[in-house]
């Protein structure tokens, strides 16, 4: 295979979503979800992956006379039952959708929801879910364990988001750090499809030739992807960094925030950095975070 034999094959064969997962729980959460997902699915042909987590109860303490393990067991079969009944709702569903759908189950305890679902997402492309603290919402440790234990990104989408995802336009905010450079990476899909792309530095300070010239590199670097993306520097002295990339976003009419996901671990009191948690919780429009 020559160079230009290369270079053919990845124009025809860009970087794709080829499997997508979405948590599905029998709710009216689930279409919101799902509208999201499939809007994805359409535009790049994917197969979706539902997950129902079917919830056990915890089981009862024990007693002598059995009372409790007797209780237990019927707790677990009207569970399991109950499970089986949302199984066959979610499959319907999915159906309705007229797309390559998959559904897999997993009877679980609460306490293992989140680590199940980073588990399964290192199978797919993306993980849609909603925000967390909207209405309807998404729990925080599920989106914390998914993006920081999964490998992939999460796409999250706020309350009132538009009945079509839409990605004619991307704001992707860059500071060069190693999140940063993976959310990129993982956004390329997307961006092939926005006409406008800008490359979105928020600088804290005075400008120093360091801090002028960052961003440059990720703009060069979409450019060799076929991206025509620009780069703009907001000055981000008189307001907080998350403010600053929501009312930029809000300005370019953004349909998508790209942002690299921060956090740390001190007793996993609070895994998300500032920023973070501040887009994750307020931003108005889908976004796309990766670790």
């Amino acid at each position: 295979m020559t160079v230009n034999d290369i270079h053919r094959t990845a124009e025809l064969d860009p970087a794709m979503i080829k499997d997508l997962m979405v948590r599905l729980e029998g709710t009216v959460a689930d279409d919101v979800r799902l509208a999201a997902a499939a809007d994805i699915a359409r535009r790049f042909d994917s197969h979706i992956v539902g997950l129902f987590l079917n919830i056990l109860p915890p089981p009862l303490p024990a007693d002598p006379d059995g009372a409790g393990v007797f209780q237990t067991t019927l707790l677990l079969q009207e569970a399991r039952a109950a499970g089986d009944t949302t199984m066959e709702l979610l499959r319907a569903r999915l159906n309705e959708l007229d797309l390559p759908v998959e559904i897999r189950r997993f009877d679980v305890f609460s306490g293992e929801i989140p680590s199940v679902c980073a588990r399964e997402a290192r199978s797919a492309d993306v993980f849609v879910a909603l925000r967390p603290k909207s209405v309807p919402e998404e729990p925080e440790p599920i989106v914390e364990n998914v993006l920081f234990g999964s490998g992939r990104h999460v796409l999250l989408v706020p309350p009132g988001a538009k009945d079509k995802m839409s990605f004619e336009s991307v704001l992707i905010a860059w500071n060069g750090s190693r999140e940063a450079a993976r959310a990129l990476a993982e956004s390329l899909p997307y961006l092939k499809l926005a006409p406008a792309v800008v490359v979105c530095v928020v600088d804290p300070l005075p400008a120093v030739e360091a801090q002028a010239l960052l961003g440059t590199d990720a703009k060069h670097h979409l450019r060799h992807h076929g991206i025509a993306a620009v780069l703009h520097h907001v000055d981000g002295r008189k307001a907080d960094v998350g403010d600053a990339l929501i009312a930029e976003a809000g300005r370019r009419r953004a349909d998508l925030i790209v942002m690299g996901g921060y956090g740390h671990s001190r007793l996993r009191e609070r895994l998300l950095g500032g920023v973070t948690y501040k887009l994750l919780h307020e931003a108005p429009i889908p976004l796309l975070l990766a670790h």
